[in-house]
């Protein structure tokens, strides 16, 4: 009997311990954890299901453009539409302009970097003196048709995004592009000659070595100032995009518009990082993908806004004519002995990275190299 007592009381110890689960998980049984990614693999936001997508919060900032009389302007302003739309909302970007801030522009760099401005165009041209690596695809002179520039611009842009959010912490959502450049002057440009002594409005340092390079005297005037700065007799002439010019109405203050000087300016569309990490993934993804319909169609229009800002001034009574092969060689000569070794001395010196970049992806397409020395010398064109 006290046998039997024994065995019952070992059946029901026995029970107990299995309802606790104290028995060990079978090794063979795969794990529920949910695995958590490669800190090195990327990321695809735009499949990523954020958990505040269904979320009230509206994410506000202004939208800086260089000025609202540009083309460009008003394609920021579709995109913007569009981004509000898709978003239901939940982003929504005020479009201001450099004049209506007062900032001039050359100081976007620090302005981004301090969150000062959260989402702007960053004017190339006017950010070169703090960064002069942004001008490698627009040392003027430098190649002879729009083509090499973007194949230019092509072979430099993930050098540029990654130093834009590296040392600026700046996100580059997509880029814009301005028409090829023109003279608008007071007096007829019929040779060489005529440039000299030339009161003549720049807005980059490798323009300005242009301007010199051709007899004129380079002056730096924000775009906003130079119909008054012409009005008044400050300038002669200044230098812009046919369209950008047109908006302006430099064609009420000078004559004459000669060129074209084979340069698209390119600007990058950049966001503070800080902001940029704050907004959710879909709206990242939303940004990015309207930037690059923005991109696209700029791209497609630009060439068109060349004749179409040309056929404007003259419609409004300015005589056009093109560089003759004199002015063109001019040009050419003062980009290789010049602009390029100026821009060498403002980058660092031939041991920076700069100029690694430049021989190994610039050269090889303009047929240049940057010797140790500082010279520049001929390569056969890729």
């Amino acid at each position: 009997m006290r046998s039997l007592y024994l065995a019952i009381i070992a059946a029901i110890l026995l029970t107990i311990f299995i309802a606790c689960g104290s028995s060990p998980t079978p090794t063979s049984q795969p794990s529920t954890a949910v695995p958590q990614p490669s800190a090195t693999a990327p990321q695809a936001i735009a499949t990523v299901p954020p958990a505040s997508e269904s979320s009230d919060e509206i994410f506000s900032m202004q939208f800086v453009c260089i000025n609202r009389s540009l083309q460009t302007c008003d394609l920021f302003t579709e995109y913007v539409a569009r981004v509000e739309e898709r978003s239901n909302g939940q982003l929504k970007l005020d479009i201001t302009s450099l004049p209506e801030l007062g900032i001039s522009g050359t100081d976007m760099l620090d302005l981004l970097a301090d969150g000062t401005v959260e989402f702007t165009e960053l004017p190339g041209n006017f950010v070169g003196g703090t960064w002069p690596f942004i001008e490698i695809a627009e040392l003027y002179g430098l190649f002879p048709d729009t083509e090499t520039q973007n194949k230019i611009f092509a072979a430099v842009r993930d050098d540029e995004v990654r130093i834009i959010r590296d040392r600026f912490g700046g996100e580059v959502i997509f880029y814009d592009y301005y028409p090829d450049q023109f003279f608008y002057s007071k007096r007829p440009l019929d040779s060489l000659s005529d440039f000299a002594g030339l009161k003549t409005r720049a807005h980059s340092v490798p323009l300005a070595d242009l301007i010199n390079g051709l007899g004129a005297e380079a002056q730096f005037v924000t775009f906003a100032d130079v119909y008054p700065s012409l009005e008044r007799g400050i300038l002669d002439a200044g230098v812009t995009g046919s369209g950008p010019g047109y908006g302006q109405r430099w064609y009420e203050v000078t004559k004459y518009i000669v060129g074209p000087l084979y340069a698209h300016p390119h600007n990058a569309v950049v966001m503070n990082s800080e902001t940029w990490n704050s907004l959710p993934p879909h709206l990242q993804a939303i940004l990015k993908e309207e930037g690059a319909k923005t991109e696209a169609d700029n791209l497609r229009l630009v060439e068109s806004w060349d004749q179409e800002g040309v056929d404007n001034n003259v419609s409004e009574g300015m005589i056009y004519s093109e560089f003759t092969l004199e002015m063109r060689e001019a040009i050419r000569e003062t980009a290789i002995n010049s602009s390029l070794p100026n821009w060498v001395g403002r980058v660092g010196g031939v041991d920076t990275e700069e100029v690694t970049i430049f021989n190994e992806k610039v050269g090889p397409i303009v047929g240049m190299r940057i010797n140790p020395d500082g010279t520049v010398t001929s390569v056969p064109v890729q």
